[in-house]
C-alpha cells in the first residue's frame, strides 16, 4: 500500500486529549504554530506527531526532528526508518490529523488505494511546478505518488534485505589486507616497505569507513542495536571516527542535504565555501549551534580554496578525530548541545583503543622515517574519502532554511537537486564503496549497497518518465565540477584592497 495512503489507525485517545489540542490542523498551521523547544511538529502522511519530549531521545538525534519542525516528514521518516517503527512508535505521539479540506484536487489520489495509483500514474504525465506557483497545503504531484508506489515495490522485491554473503567476503579480503599491513611492518626493516605498509593502512581505513557508514545506516542486520554495536568496532576502533559523532553529523545531512544553515558537510568555514551567501552572509549553524566564522582570513583562504581543496582533504581525517573526541568527551561546542550520546563509555574506550593500536603499530617501527613514512601515507591515502564524499554534494543546488514544504520542493525533489551519481564500471565499487550511487542511497537510505547498481537502472527510467533530471557523471568530470564550484564561489570573497582597507581603518 502506498506509503501516503496508508489511514494509520488513530490513537482512541485522539477525542479524548486535552480540549486546548486541536483534533485538526492544515499544514498553514502546522507551519506557524511549531515550535523545536515548545512544539515540535511533523506531517507524516495524514496525522502530525508532537516529537517535543522525544526529539532529545531519538536515535537519529534530536537535530533531524528539529530541521522537520513544522514539515512535511513523510518521506523522510518512511526512507529512514524499518516498518515496526511505522507500526509501534508513531501512535504514542500523535497530536492532531492532517486537515484534507485544504488539498487541491491534484492530490485527491493520495486517499486512494496503492492499486489505485499505480493505475493513476500511468495515466498522468508530471506537470512541471515551481515553489512559488504551488501554494502551502497541496501536498503530493503524481511524481511524489509514484514514488511512494515504486518504494513499496522495491521493498516487496526484496531489495531492502541484505546478502550477508556479501560482507563475508568483504570481511575476508578486508582480513588479508590487515595481514599484508602487519607484515610490513613486523617482518621487514625497509622504509620502503613500511610506507607501502602505510598506503595499505590507508587503503584499509578507507574501506572500513564504507562498512561504518552501511552500519551507520542499519543498512546491514537492519537492527540498530546490533548494527551500532558494530559501529563502535568498525568505526570508532578501527579507524578512530566515532560512529555516535557521525551519526549526528550525517542523519541531518540527509534530511536538509546542501542546506547552508543545516547540513554540516557543506558547513566548512573558514577554509571552504561552496555558496556565495556563505562569504556574504553571517550565517548561523544550527548544527553547531553558532554562527560561522566570517573574518578576513576566511576570505583570503575561500579565495583560494580550489588550491587548497585537494592539499586539505589530504590531512581532513584529522579534524574528523578531534570531531569525534570533542563529541565523546562534550568538548567544544558539543558540550553545551544537549545530545543524548549512546554509549558513551564504550564510544570513548574505542577510540582510546583506536590510539592504542596506531601508536603501538607506528611506534614498533625500527626508526622515526619509517614511522613517518607509515604515518603520514596512511593518513593522505585515506583523504581520497574525503574527496568522494564532497563529490556528490559539493556542485549541485545549495539553500538555505529546510525544504519539504510541499512536492515542488519536497523529499523526492530535493535529494534528486543535491545530490549525483558517479558513473564507474561494476570492477570499480570496491573503490567508491556505494559512494558512487549517492542519489539512490540518499532516496533509499536503509538499502544495501549491493543493491544500488541495480536500484539506478530502475530510478533513471522513473526519472525519465517523470521529467526529473537524475545527475551522474565520470569521477574525472564530478573533480572538475568540484574545482569549478569552488572557483566560482571564490569570486565572491573580498578583495585584498578591500581586506587591507577595513583592516587599516580598524587599526587607526
Amino acid at each position: 500500500m502506498c506509503i501516503n495512503s496508508t489511514k494509520m489507525v488513530a490513537d482512541p485517545g485522539l477525542k479524548a486529549i486535552d480540549k486546548q489540542r486541536p483534533l485538526k490542523m492544515t499544514r498553514q498551521e502546522v507551519s506557524e504554530k511549531s515550535d523545536p523547544k515548545c512544539l515540535c511538529l511533523l506531517i507524516i502522511g495524514d496525522f502530525i506527531y508532537d516529537c517535543t519530549k522525544w526529539q532529545i531521545n531519538h536515535p537519529g538525534n534530536h537535530l533531524t526532528i528539529r530541521a522537520l519542525n513544522g514539515k512535511d516528514a513523510t518521506d523522510s521518516f518512511y526512507g529512514t526508518h524499518p516498518k515496526w517503527v511505522r507500526e509501534r512508535m508513531l501512535n504514542k505521539f500523535l497530536y492532531a490529523e492532517l486537515d484534507q479540506d485544504e488539498i487541491a484536487s491534484t492530490d485527491s489520489i493520495s486517499s486512494t488505494s496503492a492499486n489505485d495509483i499505480s493505475i493513476a500514474v500511468d495515466k498522468t504525465k508530471i506537470k512541471k511546478t515551481t515553489t512559488s506557483s504551488r501554494p502551502l497545503g497541496v501536498r503530493n504531484d503524481e511524481a511524489t505518488i509514484a514514488f511512494r508506489v515504486l518504494t513499496k515495490k522495491l521493498e516487496n522485491a526484496g531489495l531492502f534485505e541484505t546478502d550477508l554473503t556479501f560482507y563475508y567476503k568483504l570481511m575476508s579480503m578486508y582480513a588479508g589486507l590487515l595481514l599484508l599491513i602487519l607484515g610490513g611492518v613486523f617482518l621487514s626493516d625497509n622504509p620502503c616497505i613500511h610506507a607501502l605498509a602505510g598506503i595499505m593502512l590507508g587503503v584499509f581505513w578507507q574501506q572500513m569507513a564504507f562498512i561504518g557508514h552501511d552500519l551507520g545506516h542499519n543498512a546491514v542486520s537492519h537492527n540498530r542495536i546490533r548494527d551500532s554495536y558494530w559501529g563502535l568496532f568498525f568505526g570508532n576502533f578501527c579507524t578512530g571516527i566515532s560512529i555516535g559523532w557521525w551519526k549526528r553529523s550525517h542523519n541531518v545531512h540527509h534530511v536538509a542535504t546542501n542546506s547552508c544553515d543545516y547540513d554540516p558537510d557543506i558547513q566548512h568555514l573558514p577554509v571552504f565555501a561552496v555558496d556565495p551567501v556563505l562569504v556574504t552572509t553571517k550565517l548561523f549553524s544550527t548544527y553547531a549551534n553558532m554562527y560561522m566564522p566570517l573574518s578576513d582570513v576566511t576570505h583570503v583562504l575561500v579565495k583560494y580554496q580550489h588550491y587548497l581543496y585537494y592539499p586539505v582533504m589530504a590531512f581532513a581525517r584529522f579534524n574528523l578525530y578531534i570531531q569525534s573526541i570533542n563529541h565523546a568527551l562534550r568538548l567544544s561546542f558539543y558540550a553545551t548541545a544537549g545530545d543524548c550520546i549512546w554509549r558513551q563509555n564504550l564510544q570513548i574506550a574505542s577510540l582510546a583503543g583506536f590510539w592504542t593500536w596506531l601508536l603501538a603499530l607506528t611506534l614498533s617501527l625500527p626508526s622515526w622515517q619509517s614511522r613517518i613514512l607509515f604515518f603520514l601515507p596512511a593518513h593522505i591515502v585515506s583523504g581520497i574519502l574525503h574527496v568522494q564524499i564532497t563529490l556528490s554534494h559539493f556542485p549541485m543546488e545549495t539553500y538555505t532554511g529546510v525544504t519539504y514544504d510541499d512536492s515542488s520542493n519536497g523529499y523526492l525533489r530535493t535529494q534528486l537537486s543535491t545530490t549525483m551519481d558517479i558513473n564507474c564500471n561494476p570492477c570499480m565499487d570496491w573503490f567508491h564503496g556505494g559512494l558512487q550511487f549517492q542519489v539512490e542511497h540518499h532516496l533509499w537510505p536503509r538499502m544495501p549497497r549491493h543493491n544500488l547498481r541495480q536500484v539506478k537502472e530502475i530510478l533513471e527510467a522513473f526519472c525519465k518518465e517523470y521529467e526529473l533530471v537524475h545527475q551522474s557523471v565520470t569521477f574525472l568530470k564530478a573533480n572538475y565540477m568540484v574545482l569549478e564550484t569552488l572557483k566560482e564561489t571564490a569570486k565572491s570573497t573580498k578583495e585584498f584592497s578591500e581586506l587591507f582597507h577595513e583592516s587599516a581603518n580598524l587599526v587607526g
